[in-house]
């Protein structure tokens, strides 16, 4: 890609320029997304969030590994208007810590993407790391993706059980961090 933001092939003929536009929230109560996460979770037949990178393959995606020193590679997911996308993760976090992130920009694509794609035909979408706090809509969007990467990770039931028994973040492939959340967002650790 060039500074311009014209894409060019293999060849010296460059290609359509493609207008990216910032997620859209739905609006959707945090319910409605945890339900609407665990029924995505149970369509793929997703078993543990060591399973999403064979995933995102299998629907079209790509996983990119970037620093996070270059200010050009803010971009956490792309999705191309043709809905192929890519989730970029920073090359200094490990396997637990990415598995929440590409749940979370499974939840840009799944929920956030077909309201752009909608409103706008023939553009793409990207969501970037750093959202501006004063853009509502987008700390919206951040909100919705990490409420649907709990639950498409870690669906209610299986997780109390799991969370009873010691074994969550092993069962789910997610960080501690992410186990307490959900244990605090489901009532049932202080």
């Amino acid at each position: 890609m060039s500074d311009d933001g014209v894409q060019s092939g293999h060849s010296n003929a460059k290609e359509a320029v493609v207008t990216y536009l910032p997620p859209v929230p739905t609006r959707a109560t945090k319910q409605l997304i945890w339900n609407f996460a665990e029924k995505q979770r149970q369509n793929v037949k997703l078993t543990s969030g060591f399973d999403l990178k064979e995933l995102v393959a299998r629907n079209g995606g790509q996983i990119e590994y970037i620093s996070f020193v270059d200010p050009d590679q803010t971009d956490a997911i792309i999705v191309k208007p043709d809905g192929s996308f890519v989730i970029r993760l920073s090359s200094q976090t490990g396997v637990l810590r990415d598995n929440f992130t590409i749940a979370h920009e499974l939840g840009h694509k799944l929920m956030h993407w077909p309201l752009v794609k909608r409103s706008n035909p023939g553009v793409g979408m990207k969501a970037t790391r750093s959202v501006d706090a004063s853009n509502k809509d987008l700390v919206r969007c951040e909100w919705e993706a990490n409420w649907f990467a709990s639950a498409f990770l870690m669906p209610v039931a299986e997780f109390k059980e799991a969370y009873r028994n010691g074994v969550a973040s092993e069962t789910f492939g997610v960080t501690e961090a992410a186990v307490n959340i959900r244990a605090k967002t489901l009532g049932i650790a202080e």
